[in-house]
């Protein structure tokens, strides 16, 4: 089981980044949008987005904890070095269609 506290750190990370996608998924389908693919999809595709920035990032050890893109997902916030500006927004964007 997770004992080691950067594991912990990294669950955390995993979860509140899931927690985000989720709640603006929930938020995009009340105002009339569908998904087009499998939400695990959505999920897989921002959390590769955050294993990328934490690779990018060179800091030590290498942890989720360290991508710079957490601001933008979290925040709203632009990284300084983005493969997407929005990576939540850009993901769900993606593969939705309006059905109103």
């Amino acid at each position: 089981m997770l004992s080691d506290e950067h594991d912990q750190i990294e669950l955390q990370v995993i979860q509140d980044v899931l927690d985000t996608v989720e709640a603006r998924l929930r938020e995009r389908e009340r105002r009339g949008w569908q998904l087009t693919v499998p939400r695990f999809r959505v999920y897989a595709t921002v959390l590769l987005a955050v294993v990328v920035s934490a690779r990018e990032s060179h800091r030590f050890p290498l942890t989720l904890d360290g991508a710079e893109i957490l601001d933008a997902i979290f925040d709203g916030t632009e990284p300084s070095n983005p493969a997407s500006v929005q990576p939540v927004d850009d993901a769900i964007t993606n593969h939705t269609v309006n059905v109103n």
